[in-house]
């Protein structure tokens, strides 16, 4: 009788640690995924004197390269702007609204914003790299959102319709003058 009594908070516990970890392994794989899309997009040919990597697709395909080993596929959201944060934070960082998010669960949103030097024209989506190298000392920040679900259904009902992870990545874009 107490072998059963103690095995329920057992088995809740023993799920509740499996539910963490693979949060804690998507995570990973939001950040590194986030980090290789903004190192690649940012990337200085020297022999061409351009940013040949500086565009959507180029960015977007070395995201989901980075996210293959956790088999999710991230979805590239084209928007006339930047993520916005929801605290006036700046510089597209968290929190974001939670309309951002995937309204289902294991799915992953990418956004990426393209920053010109100097801080004063953002765009959230660019079709084709530039052509030379003016985007030189810009920022390119990668954000992934995704709608984590968890297994355990009791862990699921306090938390609603998953957990909410986030990861953006801010780099230089790369150049010689």
């Amino acid at each position: 009788m107490e072998f059963a009594i103690s095995s329920i908070v057992l088995l809740l516990l023993m799920m509740g640690l499996l539910d963490l970890s693979r949060a804690f392994y998507y995570s990973v794989n939001l950040q590194g995924a986030a980090r290789e899309g903004a190192r690649h997009g940012a990337w200085f040919n020297t022999a061409a004197r351009a940013n040949n990597y500086l565009d959507d697709n180029d960015v977007m395909a070395a995201v989901n390269s980075g996210l293959n080993g956790a088999g999710v596929t991230a979805n590239f959201i084209a928007s006339g702007g930047c993520l916005s944060p929801t605290d006036g934070n700046a510089f597209n960082n968290k929190p974001y609204a939670n309309v951002a998010y995937p309204g289902s669960t294991q799915q992953v949103f990418a956004y990426v914003c393209y920053t010109y030097p100097g801080g004063g024209l953002q765009l959230g989506t660019r079709p084709l790299p530039p052509g030379d190298n003016s985007w030189r000392l810009g920022d390119i920040n990668v954000s992934l959102l995704m709608n984590f679900a968890l297994i355990t259904p009791l862990i699921q009902g306090l938390f609603g319709t998953g957990l909410k992870l986030a990861y953006n990545e801010h780099f230089t874009i790369q150049g010689k003058p």
